[in-house]
């Protein structure tokens, strides 16, 4: 009688196992899904069909020229926009540009991040060297800033004294340093002065 017992209880616990385990697999599915819905919350699930799609036209596009992946992936991203906005016209009425607009630059914004920042700390050091260059603070920091930028140009002239003509950008840029400088000087000395 107790065999039959202990029996049934081994039974009874393995049913109370399997259910503990059931009841875990749909905690962690639940859990899956959630995660899940709050990714596709972030980031559209388009985005990952055009990045699935754009990494192999990029596998394509680095086997012909592998030196320039960054061009590759934007190439094979626009490339996809454009065959994505054709094929939603051939099947609808109305094609949403924004949506696909916005899909493309989830995956853009984020690959020329650095070089849209690298370029937006060049303009901002080249807008505060002109201000600074042109409404100095005190007479000593006008007349550094007008010696470093002589000295800027002289040297760039005499090192591009034999090839000019395919220097010429920045030997302008330079002369237009020294006039800042110059324009700053005038300020300093005629306050009324007009630039």
């Amino acid at each position: 009688m107790s065999g039959i017992y202990e029996y049934f209880q081994k039974i009874q616990n393995q049913i109370l196992e399997i259910k503990e385990s059931l009841i875990q697999i749909k905690q962690s599915w639940e859990s899956f899904q959630k995660v899940w819905d709050l990714f596709f919350t972030i980031v559209p699930w388009e985005v990952l069909l055009l990045l699935i799609f754009s990494v192999i036209l990029l596998s394509i596009f680095n086997s012909i020229s592998p030196n320039t992946p960054k061009l590759n992936l934007t190439v094979a991203i626009v490339l996809l926009s454009f065959l994505w906005t054709y094929f939603w016209g051939l099947f609808s009425s109305s094609v949403s540009y924004s949506k696909v607009v916005w899909t493309s630059l989830y995956i853009l914004l984020p690959l020329h991040f650095f070089g849209i920042l690298q370029v937006a700390i060049r303009y901002a050091k080249k807008m505060y060297w002109n201000r600074k260059r042109i409404q100095p603070k005190d007479w000593d920091s006008a007349l550094h800033q007008l010696s470093q930028d002589y000295h800027d140009l002289m040297g760039k002239a005499h090192l591009f004294h034999a090839s000019i003509e395919e220097n010429r950008s920045g030997l302008l840029e330079g002369i237009h340093r020294v006039e800042k400088s110059i324009l700053g000087l005038k300020a300093l000395t005629n306050p009324n002065l007009k630039e």
